[in-house]
C-alpha cells in the first residue's frame, strides 16, 4: 500500500494543475518513431475501503472519498478488517503484475492493436525515483517517447464488481509537459450470491475466473488507450450500470467503440470508460 500511495503522490505532482484529458495531437502522433511503456502496479494485493461518509455515488469515492472525514472512515475500516481478513483472503494469493505481462505482450503482438510503435514493455512496482524519471523524459530529445500507465484495481464493497483505475501519461521530444493524457476505467461485475459464493467463484481452478478477469481488464486498458491515441471519433450516447462503492448508477457518454458485451465510452471530462453491457 506505501509503494502504491508513493506512485499516485508522483503521478499527481505529475498531474498538476493539467487537464485531466489532453489528446494527442496528429502532429506529435507523427513523430513518434517509438515509445516505451511502463505500466505502474504498485499494490501488493487488493484494495479495499469503506464507503466514505456523506459521498454520494456520483462523486466516485475512492481518493476524494477517502479523505473525506478521515476519522469516520478509519473506523469504518478497521470494522471491515476482521470481515476482509476472514472472506476476502483467498484473493490474497493472487498478483495482478503476474497476470498483466502477459496480457500486454500478447496484446502488442498484434501489429495493428498500438497506433505507436512499442519498442519495450514492462510491469514495475513503483514509480520511478523523481531523478530518475526526469531523466527518461529528457532522454525522448534524442531518444523514444516514454509512457507510464499508473494502475490501481479493487473489489468494490460488497464484492459487486472487480474495477481497474488507470491514468495514462505520455513525453516525447524532450518536453518536461506531457503530450498525451488519459484517465480509463475497467469494470467486471463479479457478484451474485453471498460474498462467500463470489469468493468460490473467483478462485475455483486455481484462479482462473480472477486471473482471466485481471487479463481483460489489462488488454481492455491499453486498447482504450490505443483507441484514444489513435483518435477514434465518438459517435452515439451509450449508456451503462457501474459499481461504485458497492452502489450501482448509470452512467453515460460519447461512445467511441463496439464490442459484443462491452459499452465503451469516454465521460463529460473525457475519461473512457470499458464497462459489461450485462451489469445488473
Amino acid at each position: 500500500m506505501l509503494r502504491f500511495l508513493l506512485a499516485l503522490s508522483v503521478l499527481l505532482l505529475l498531474g498538476a494543475c493539467a487537464p485531466f484529458h489532453r489528446p494527442l495531437a496528429a502532429a506529435d502522433r507523427h513523430t513518434v518513431q517509438e515509445v516505451d511503456v511502463r505500466v505502474v502496479v504498485a499494490q501488493e494485493s487488493f484494495m479495499f475501503s469503506a464507503k466514505a461518509p456523506g459521498v454520494s455515488a456520483a462523486t466516485g469515492g475512492g481518493l476524494i472519498g477517502a479523505l473525506i472525514d478521515s476519522s469516520v472512515q478509519q473506523s469504518r475500516q478497521k470494522d471491515m478488517s476482521a470481515e476482509v481478513q476472514a472472506i476476502v483472503g483467498p484473493l490474497l494469493d493472487y498478483d495482478y503484475r503476474a497476470e498483466a505481462g502477459p496480457a500486454i505482450n500478447a496484446m502488442l503482438a498484434e501489429p495493428s492493436a498500438f497506433p505507436l510503435k512499442v519498442r519495450s514493455s514492462q510491469v514495475l512496482t513503483a514509480m520511478p525515483l523523481k531523478a530518475e524519471q526526469d531523466a527518461r523524459i529528457a532522454a525522448t530529445k534524442a531518444g523514444p517517447a516514454y509512457m507510464v500507465l499508473l494502475l490501481q484495481y479493487a473489489l468494490e464493497p460488497g464484492l459487486g464488481a472487480f474495477t481497474t483505475r488507470t491514468s495514462a501519461i505520455l513525453w516525447q521530444g524532450g518536453n518536461s509537459e506531457p503530450s498525451y493524457r488519459a484517465s480509463a476505467i475497467f469494470q467486471t461485475p463479479v457478484g451474485g450470491g453471498t460474498r462467500a459464493t463470489v469468493i468460490r467463484r473467483l478462485t475455483a481452478n486455481d484462479g482462473q475466473v480472477l486471473r482471466s478477469v485481471m487479463r481483460d481488464s489489462m488488454t481492455q486498458t491499453l486498447h482504450l488507450v490505443a483507441m484514444d491515441i489513435a483518435g477514434a471519433r465518438s459517435g452515439a450516447v451509450k449508456t451503462s450500470r457501474f459499481n461504485v462503492n458497492g452502489s450501482w448508477v448509470t452512467l453515460a457518454g460519447q461512445g467511441f467503440d463496439d464490442q459484443a458485451g462491452r459499452v465503451v465510452f469516454r465521460d463529460q471530462d473525457g475519461a473512457m470508460y470499458s464497462l459489461r453491457s450485462t451489469a445488473p
